[in-house]
Parts: structure tokens; sequence; C-alpha cells
């Protein structure tokens, strides 16, 4: 038996942004991601109909990962339920973490479930992370723009469970001197450049003090 788990669009969740913001191939147009869970049965070919694992009515539900111990199939996702930036009425129109005016802040956890690997449904889901982070501090292309991998990892043996991710709560904020006019607030990560006479700037020359601490994290899970 093979055990499946995805992220997908919520059927008749789509709204226009109002922007480029989109899914996919669907510039413009947002919707609710939701994880879902299915089973395919190798002697058979039966595949099972996809279910919710956690319905979550105004969160955006990204990268789960699946173990399968002793009968149990354990599950852990990010989600964004906890998005300071975002409720109800906006979550579907913007990217998680960004307000209107594309400012940033804390955005994601990471909850896990269980259920019966044969029959019974999902359990309600148990926040694992302690604080809420925000992914889209700008590390990358020399502190221009974030990335968030599918780093997110569960394992079980003997009755144990464990999950790992990513997480940005050692992260050192800061401001970027290249910037004449800030282009969000939440965003620029600590980093030291020193300005040249063409009115170009230095590198990074503190890259280990903060400002590319995003780091993994892990707890005991369901």
């Amino acid at each position: 038996m093979v055990h499946v788990a995805y992220e997908a669009i919520v059927p008749g969740s789509q709204v226009p942004t109002g922007t480029t913001f989109g899914w996919a191939d669907e510039p413009g147009s947002g919707g609710q991601s939701a994880i879902y869970y299915l089973t395919f049965d190798g002697a058979t070919g039966a595949i099972s109909s996809p279910a919710l694992v956690a319905a979550e009515p105004a969160s955006q539900q990204l990268f789960p990962d699946l173990s399968v111990d002793r009968g149990v199939v354990h599950a852990l996702w990010w989600d964004s339920r906890n998005d300071v930036m975002n409720d109800a009425a906006t979550f579907r129109q913007r990217p998680v973490g960004n307000d209107a005016d594309g400012n940033v802040g804390p955005a994601l956890d990471v909850y896990a479930a269980t259920k019966p690997a044969t029959g019974g449904g999902w359990t309600p889901a148990t926040r694992l992370s302690d604080l809420t982070t925000n992914p889209n501090y700008e590390q990358f292309s020399d502190r221009t723009v974030p990335f968030a991998g599918d780093y997110l990892w569960i394992d079980s043996q003997a009755g144990v469970t464990y999950g790992v991710w990513t997480d940005w709560q050692n992260t050192v904020g800061g401001t970027d001197p290249r910037e004449t006019t800030p282009d969000e607030a939440g965003a620029d990560v600590l980093q030291c450049r020193t300005p040249l006479a063409d009115g170009s700037f230095t590198g990074d020359t503190c890259p280990r003090a903060g400002g590319l601490d995003q780091n993994i994290y892990g707890d005991l899970a369901p």
C-alpha cells in the first residue's frame, strides 16, 4: 500500500488577485492550497478518493511529508493559519506573509496529524512549531530574494515520531543600504556593506552575523 500526500488548490476557492500574483500557470488567480491524502493499492491498482488532511478555512498549507509506522500514518506540513499579515478575507489573494503593501511578517507554522493506516479519519491538527516564522527574508541572490525550499521531513520508528522543518526564528533582520527607498518592511536582513565612490556597494562582509540564519528545527510529533 502506497500512502500519498500532496498540495493542491481547493476546488472552488479561486479568486481574482487583482495583480500578477497567481498559482502555477494562472497569473491573477489566487486560491487556497491544502494538503490531500490518498492511497494506492499495488495489488489491485485501486486509488482511494483524495481527502483533506486538515480542513482549515483560512490558511495556506504547503510542503507535506508522511511516514507510516505500526499501522499509523503520520503527516506534517507548513500552515499559514497564524499569518499576521493576512486574514480570512485576504489570504487567497496575496503571497503567504504579505500585506496589501508588500510588507512581510511571521506567517508559517508546522502542524501535524495522524490517522490509522487502514480506515479511520485524521486527528485534529497539532501545532509543532513554538513560534510563527517569517519565510520572506531576502537571504539569497546577494540578499535580494527569499527562498524556502520544501525542507520538511517526518519519520517514525518503534512508535516514536519526529518532524523537522526550515525555520527563520533566528534570522537577524536589518536594512539593505542599496535601497534608497525600502521596497517593503520585514524582508531585509542584517548585512554589512561599504559605499563605493561610483555609488555602488561592496558585498556583504558580515554574512555570519545572523542575516543568513535559516535553521532547521524539529520536535516530537504525534
